[in-house]
Parts: C-alpha cells; sequence; structure tokens
C-alpha cells in the first residue's frame, strides 16, 4: 500500500480530516520533513506502520467492503520482457488483484479491460524491475510520446517505452541506457509484426 492510498482508507473508515500533525503522531514520525517525504514521494507504507496506524485509529484496514475495490484479472504466466523480447504460450487468467476503486477512477482504467501481467529482465530500469506487475490498460493504444506500453513485436512480448516519430515510424525506446533505441517503420511488409497491447498505468513491486 502507498501512502496516498492509506490516506484515503483511513478517511473512508474513520470520517475525519487527516492532518499531517496526526499523521506524524500516528506513525511516529518526529519532523514534518517525513510526512512530506511520504506524501509527495507516494510511499510505500510498511507492515509496522500499517500497525501503528490501525493501533492509533483504532481501525482495521482490512474492513474496507469489497466494494471499495476493483479486481484486476492477474495472467500469471505472462511475462514481459524488459530486454529482448519472450515468447508467451499460457494467457490464462491465474487470480485476480484488488485496487481500490478511487485509484482505479485516477489511473481511468477498468476491470473489464485491464490486466495484470509480470516484468522479466533489465531493459527498463530503474523505472520498472524485473518481477514487477504491471497494469496494463488495453483502452490506451495509440502512441502517447513518452508513455510505456506492452507491445507484441514479431511474436514477443515486450515493455517498453515508445515515440512516435512520423504516421509509419515509432521509435522504441529502453530507459536502460545499455539497450539501444530500435526505430520500426510500420510501412515495411517486414515489420508489419507489431502490435500495441496497451499502456502500462500502473507497476508494484515488493521490496525484500
Amino acid at each position: 500500500m502507498r501512502y496516498n492510498q492509506l490516506i484515503h482508507d483511513l478517511q473512508k473508515l474513520t470520517k475525519e480530516k487527516l492532518t499531517d500533525r496526526r499523521m506524524m503522531s500516528a506513525l511516529g514520525l518526529k519532523t514534518p520533513s517525513a510526512i512530506t517525504y511520504k506524501k509527495i514521494n507516494n510511499s510505500f507504507i510498511t507492515d509496522d506502520e500499517i500497525a501503528k496506524i490501525e493501533q492509533s485509529f483504532k481501525v482495521t484496514l482490512s474492513d474496507l467492503s469489497e466494494e471499495d475495490c476493483v479486481k484486476f484479472p492477474i495472467l500469471g504466466n505472462v511475462n514481459a520482457s524488459m530486454g529482448y523480447g519472450v515468447s508467451v504460450y499460457d494467457e490464462n487468467q491465474t487470480g485476480t488483484y484488488a485496487l481500490s476503486r478511487k485509484l482505479a477512477n485516477d489511473l481511468g482504467i477498468k476491470a473489464n479491460n485491464a490486466d495484470i501481467i509480470f516484468g522479466t529482465g533489465n531493459s527498463m530500469e530503474p523505472t520498472i524491475k524485473g518481477g514487477d506487475a504491471l497494469l496494463v490498460d488495453k483502452n490506451r493504444c495509440e502512441v502517447s510520446d513518452g508513455k510505456i506500453y506492452c507491445i507484441r513485436q514479431d511474436g514477443q512480448l515486450k515493455v517498453k517505452r515508445l515515440q512516435r516519430l512520423s504516421k509509419t515510424k515509432i521509435k522504441i525506446i529502453s530507459d536502460n541506457k545499455d539497450y539501444e533505441a530500435i526505430t520500426l517503420d510500420l510501412a515495411h511488409e517486414s515489420e508489419n509484426d507489431f502490435l500495441i497491447i496497451g499502456e502500462i498505468r500502473w507497476c508494484g513491486r515488493i521490496f525484500l
């Protein structure tokens, strides 16, 4: 859970306005800059911090009803390469992942046209790391310069940043500078095997 989501959930449960001073006290933080950092960076909240919050506010965050959440399909056997590509043979749903309805609305995504897959490789580091869960919005398939997309190229599933150069030319960019950008001309018959699956709207990872 991230800080902004924590605030939303707490307000839902407590029906009170949550000031920085109140949150500092609940989390045991000593300086205003510490809470400001969490707000600006939308930091991940640890299990210990959640326990402090629940004790301070006398709430259980898991008490939020399911109607406050949107469940997205998890395609657990689908890995999109952040490298040179990976073949996918099993696109069956293996589970669901619940995001808050507010977060889903803020992202502009709907459960019936979005999937969660997983990244592998290092070509999109430091933005996305191998093993990250990636929420793909299949409604967003038009190239918006600088956005990150899940694409299928020559039968390989990849996650890359895209830039449109012309009506037929697209630049495929890796955030890791060790990987060279590729310019794809869709007008060439040999390069017609290209499909934008959708835009990556959210990613998450577990810190070990």
